[in-house]
């Protein structure tokens, strides 16, 4: 009986493996009108996750779209590059944590993902805005006191659907 079972196991392990590796991978252009599909359904702590199953061909292209004021969802976008620790957006993470006419949250957005890429930067830039009466000063004290946890979404939690 122990073996059965084994084996079903192996099998199950083994066929969905194959099935992980010859279904079709998506383009770019399908990741991304995933992520800015409005009738998904999905929770809101669900939005990124076509672009965490797909970071190796999406980063790049959420890099620049984030430059546009008015992308939809830029807000999610922007927390995406932190939590895959994309070191490459840090110049345009810090644009935007760094032009005052942004909206606030739009930079406190760009503070946190700076932060989750490098600690010590996000501390180091943090210190320059914790005096402000916004959410920009609010999650620079928060980050400073050690107190604010950033929302983390794993490749795992993007997978299986997991909500929060």
């Amino acid at each position: 009986m122990r073996r059965r079972i084994t084996i079903a196991c192996l099998l199950v392990l083994v066929g969905g493996t194959a099935f992980l590796l010859m279904r079709p991978r998506p383009t770019v252009d399908n990741v991304m009108a995933d992520f800015y599909d409005n009738n998904s359904q999905r929770a809101e702590d669900k939005l990124i996750a076509p672009l965490i199953l797909h970071s190796d061909l999406v980063t790049g292209r959420v890099i620049e779209e984030i430059k546009n004021r008015s992308m939809e969802k830029r807000r999610y976008a922007i927390g995406f590059l932190g939590i895959i620790r994309a070191s490459e957006a840090l110049p345009v993470l810090q644009e935007i944590l760094n032009d005052d006419t942004e909206i606030d949250y739009f930079r406190a957005d760009a503070l946190e993902s700076i932060y989750r890429i490098s600690n010590g930067e996000g501390l180091r830039l943090a210190a320059h805005y914790q005096e402000r009466d916004d959410l920009l000063g609010y999650i620079s004290t928060d980050l400073i006191r050690g107190s604010h946890k950033p929302f983390e979404r794993s490749y795992a939690q993007a997978l299986f659907g997991h909500h929060e």
